[in-house]
């Protein structure tokens, strides 16, 4: 294992002692095998974990200068690389939601 290896595992460390020790949904311990960092920047770090029993996955942001962590315990179906590939779309607006939504509600075998 070489320095930077070492140092992911460590920061995955840091992370799990200060964000979320245990799954919010099940209670079983997270190691640095659950938990992927999705996004790095200078100001904070969005964070993935993953229950290795129950499967619930949990989303955190850390703001580093001011050691704040918010999170969010909300059971999603994304992994961590698709996280990453959807944080770096372009936002969608209201109207290309609505947009959608009226087709969906125009089709007679999708009900809305």
């Amino acid at each position: 294992m070489d320095s930077f290896d070492n140092a992911i595992l460590q920061r995955k460390q840091f992370f799990i002692d200060s964000v979320a020790k245990f799954c919010d949904k099940c209670g079983t311990p997270y190691t640095v095998d659950d938990l992927n960092i999705v996004q790095s920047t200078g100001a904070g770090t969005i964070i993935h974990f993953s229950c290795r029993n129950c499967k619930a996955k949990h989303v955190a942001s850390f703001v580093g200068p001011l050691g704040m962590t918010q999170r969010m315990p909300v059971n999603i179906d994304l992994d961590s690389s698709e996280m990453k590939r959807f944080m770096s779309k372009k936002e969608v607006s209201k109207e290309n939601l609505l947009d959608v939504y009226e087709e969906l509600k125009s089709r007679k075998t999708i009900t809305v």
